[in-house]
């Protein structure tokens, strides 16, 4: 179904980086946790997963809440249990920008929303091997979003650019093609 909370995200790339914006609008943005890797999808947060093409084993997850607090894992087989293994890994160069529109973890007033802006720098990508993608190159994407919300009837709203058939962001099989152009 069509979400409740809107969000917009448009992505750019050149030969160092992915860009990456997110617009989501939120009537209450919160969030607490500040540690890198600490537990992001329990509050408000908007996630990127990437995977070099559909025969791969290997992709990469970023989580990023309103804070600009980072979980970022790199996962060498599809499937395979979560463990130790996502926090071992650390995106070296990976910029982050938020700006809140409105007061965040104030729940007595209506927020607008947020943004998020982040560059993934393709050298720090496992599967690139220090070089970018090229034009024609084709990987696997998604992009979805936690929302915690005193105003959405259930109190949390996942969201979704590809049409998940369950609730998993982690199903590669059902990504969207990201063709670089």
């Amino acid at each position: 179904a069509p979400a409740q909370s809107h969000t917009v995200a448009r992505l750019l790339w050149d030969n160092t980086n992915l860009y990456i914006c997110y617009e989501a609008s939120d009537l209450d943005v919160w969030s607490h946790h500040r540690e890198h890797d600490s537990a992001t999808y329990e509050e408000d947060v908007l996630e990127v997963f990437l995977k070099p093409g559909p025969n791969s084993d290997q992709y990469c997850n970023f989580e990023i809440n309103a804070l600009g607090t980072v979980y970022d894992a790199a996962i060498q087989r599809e499937g395979f249990p979560m463990g130790p293994r996502w926090k071992a890994w650390n995106c070296e160069g990976l910029q982050v920008g938020i700006r809140v529109l409105g007061s965040l973890n104030d729940g007595g007033d209506q927020d607008q929303g947020w943004v998020m802006e982040v560059a993934i720098p393709f050298a720090s990508l496992p599967f690139c091997k220090g070089r970018p993608p090229v034009p024609g190159d084709e990987w696997l994407f998604h992009l979805g979003r936690y929302d915690y919300s005193l105003y959405l009837p259930t109190g949390c709203e996942l969201s979704s650019c590809a049409p998940l058939t369950r609730p998993s962001f982690h199903n590669a099989k059902e990504w969207l093609r990201l063709r670089f152009e």
